[in-house]
């Protein structure tokens, strides 16, 4: 039963990854029509270590008709006092103070909430306040967006630099999304299948207020893929693409930060569904026995040799081991990671079957999930 889920998730996942899109890195830029006014709208609290780079990433744009307004959610650091300096040198940038956060409002619902009543252009942008711009990317969106008349594009970001957590532990759950969220399914306009990144999402003004604004997902903790999936069911035009390195965000700053942003993720993305996340984690400990399993049975056989059901049980496991492998390997090409790190396979499989695994016990509990001093439930 597990070998056959594997080989079916790994059809499906091979199959997605080869044919996903990414945003072209060549070529000219021919928006048809007159270019739009942007209004990038960047929340931030306590992000004084990102805010600038991040900002000054979207000024040094080639696309310049666009205004960025800054909002500081409660920072207790210098945060808004950088937004403030920008401000006075760039007369694009404009800043909004938020005072307390009300009742059943995430904080960054909220603060891109009040953002958006800022604007003054059609075309509306959502980023992170650690998010870092390529020159053309706006252009280049810009030109996919227009030309193929969407209602929402979002880009998956890659990251500033990697360490362990990117490369070990990131692409399992990645993955592991992925096969619920195939980005050739959300690309589908005849599929149900929604998905988005917090970190550039573009949209018409004209849709933000049709499919309610962020008020309408004032309470939940994944609102980026809460949005697309709202998009997706009103019968919105969506649109998902790899970014590269068009548009990065920081890497974690540790394995437990890794572990509590993808818990977040598995919690809010998968709908708090408990038989969902059951699945993921019981195929990430059966592929944790199998890559043990693997070696042992190869050790074996370099060691004292084997016959019979011996060798069947290796064939078994090395063709398992295939069917991780080939779908990781192509993933970490996209990603342009060092595919060496598919030796560390195993190691990724069970801290991703224990992210899932504590998700569903968060769920169970009833107790919330905290997600950067906040609990949410």
């Amino acid at each position: 039963m597990v070998f056959a889920e594997v080989l079916r998730l790994s059809r499906l996942l091979i199959k997605g990854l080869q044919m996903e899109l990414r945003v072209e890195t060549s070529g000219r830029f021919d928006l048809p029509g007159a270019p739009p006014f942007v209004s990038v709208i960047i929340p931030a609290k306590d992000e004084e270590q990102n805010i600038e780079q991040t900002v000054r990433s979207i000024l040094d744009s080639h696309y310049h008709n666009f205004e960025i307004v800054l909002t500081d959610d409660r920072s207790r650091d210098n945060t808004l006092d950088i937004m403030e300096a920008l401000a006075r040198e760039d007369t694009r940038i404009h800043v909004l103070v938020l005072g307390d956060l009300p009742h059943n409002w995430t904080g960054k619902t909220h603060a891109l909430f009040k953002g958006a009543e800022q604007v003054s252009g059609d075309i509306l942008v959502f980023s992170d306040a650690d998010a870092s711009w390529s020159r053309d990317v706006l252009s280049r969106s810009l030109e996919i967006f227009m030309s193929e008349n969407l209602d929402m594009l979002s880009l998956l970001p890659g990251f500033t630099k990697r360490g362990f957590s990117e490369y070990v532990v990131h692409p399992h759950l990645a993955l592991g999304i992925s096969s619920f969220y195939p980005l050739t399914d959300v690309n589908d306009q005849a599929k149900s299948a929604a998905l988005a990144s917090g970190c550039f999402i573009m949209i018409t003004k004209e849709y933000y207020l049709k499919v309610g604004t962020w008020e309408r997902f004032r309470n939940e903790i994944t609102e980026d893929v809460a949005m697309s999936k709202a998009v997706k069911t009103m019968g919105g035009k969506l649109k998902v693409l790899r970014a590269g390195n068009l548009v990065r965000t920081m890497p974690f700053k540790s394995v437990s930060a890794a572990c509590s942003y993808w818990r977040r993720t598995l919690y809010g993305s998968l709908e708090k569904s408990v038989p969902k996340i059951i699945r993921l984690a019981v195929n990430y400990i059966s592929l944790s026995f199998l890559c043990v399993l693997f070696v042992l049975s190869l050790l074996v056989l370099l060691c004292v040799g084997m016959v019979g059901s011996e060798l069947a049980l290796l064939a078994i496991s090395t063709l398992t081991m295939g069917a991780v492998m080939i779908p990781f390997s192509i993933f970490l090409k996209g990603e342009q990671v060092n595919r060496l790190y598919g030796l560390a396979i195993p190691l990724g499989l069970v801290i991703s079957a224990w992210i899932a695994l504590s998700t569903v016990f968060t769920i169970l509990s009833k107790k919330g999930i905290e997600w950067r001093g906040t609990v949410y439930k």
